[in-house]
């Protein structure tokens, strides 16, 4: 006979994870009418899950919870035509103000289930949900139209490159035949060395008229200003934290800004349904299928039931690290 039980990260009350981080049994849950039960195979951790234990969405976050927005699994119940298939899901408030995907089961909408890329392991697969989700909704807002050929007029610029949404937003940008302008804190080839002066960099890269769009993916004030600059005529400027500033404050030069009709754009993921993120998987998993886009590739697997294993993972999200945490089922 099945469990009833299940083991899952959980938190009472926010603050830092060494302290209100746990792995506890708790009831294996219930889908109510309409809703489907997914055996988690792999669930992913993300910078977000580590602020939402730490207190840094106040007012999204309810507790007690389990955290968790990605996951990767196997339809245990839910209609007939699904029961079976490998699915993939992120978004919605998953992990906020319900139970979210850090545990060996998940209770989500049957019609927002999605079939995840074939050739992907349930650890591929959920590495890459928030980060292919947020890439694709500033690309999406970016605004950049799809041309056959790469073009040297259609240049964009991803601060903060290399991490899980700079890495998606360059394939993305690639297949819309933009050219990527990715940074570096040192001189590389085919990057873009923020330490320096931007000004000829840029007009050397782009024959003077400056990049399309931005897609900042950091929120260093620093970067801001010199990134802003680099915009051209009716450039866009897209960003999804504030993160590295104090106080979050960005400052402008307000002239310039509107007399070269450029745009400031922000995305927060965390209203975007799980429905509409469901979407956008569904979109993405050809790319996937096809090679044109590429999971993260440094993947570093923890196991789910080993409490001094996932803080630690939590800690390695937060200090930045390099490999993409995910937790793994190890009863499995």
């Amino acid at each position: 006979m099945a469990s009833p039980l299940q083991n899952a990260v959980r938190f009472s009350q926010t603050g830092p994870v060494a302290t209100v981080l746990t792995i506890q049994q708790t009831l294996k849950p219930t889908p109510p009418p309409s809703y489907s039960l997914i055996q988690i195979r792999a669930s992913a951790i993300n910078p977000s899950d580590v602020g939402n234990v730490e207190g840094r969405f106040p007012q999204a976050t309810t507790t007690p919870r389990t955290p968790g927005r990605d996951f990767a699994g196997v339809v245990a119940e839910g209609p007939a035509h699904t029961l079976g298939k490998r699915v993939w899901g992120t978004g919605g408030s998953n992990g906020f103000d319900r139970d979210g995907s850090h545990a060996e089961w998940i209770v989500v909408p049957s019609d927002a289930v999605e079939e995840m890329p074939a050739n992907l392991s349930f650890a591929q697969a959920a590495a890459c949900g928030v980060g292919f989700l947020t890439a694709s909704g500033m690309v999406d807002r970016a605004a950049i139209p799809h041309k056959k050929k790469k073009q040297p007029d259609n240049q964009k610029k991803p601060a903060g490159s290399s991490g899980a949404v700079g890495t998606a937003a360059t394939q993305l940008l690639s297949l819309t035949g933009a050219i990527p302008l990715l940074t570096s804190r040192r001189s590389e080839p085919n990057s873009i060395n923020i330490t320096q002066d931007l000004g000829p960099q840029i007009v050397t890269t782009t024959t003077g008229k400056g990049v399309v769009a931005i897609i900042d993916c950091v929120g260093e004030a620093s970067l801001f200003k010199k990134a802003l600059e680099a915009l051209g005529e009716n450039g866009r400027y897209v960003f999804i934290t504030a993160g590295r500033t104090p106080g979050f404050q960005f400052t402008l030069d307000a002239l310039d800004f509107y007399r070269h009709n450029k745009s400031l754009i922000g995305l927060n993921t965390l209203p975007i349904s799980f429905e509409d993120s469901s979407a956008t998987l569904a979109k993405l998993k050809q790319g996937f299928e096809t090679g044109a886009l590429m999971p993260p590739q440094a993947i570093e697997e923890v196991d789910l039931a080993d409490q001094g294993a996932v803080v630690e993972a939590y800690e390695k999200v937060k200090a930045g690290a390099k490999a993409k945490l995910v937790l793994v089922n190890g009863n499995l």
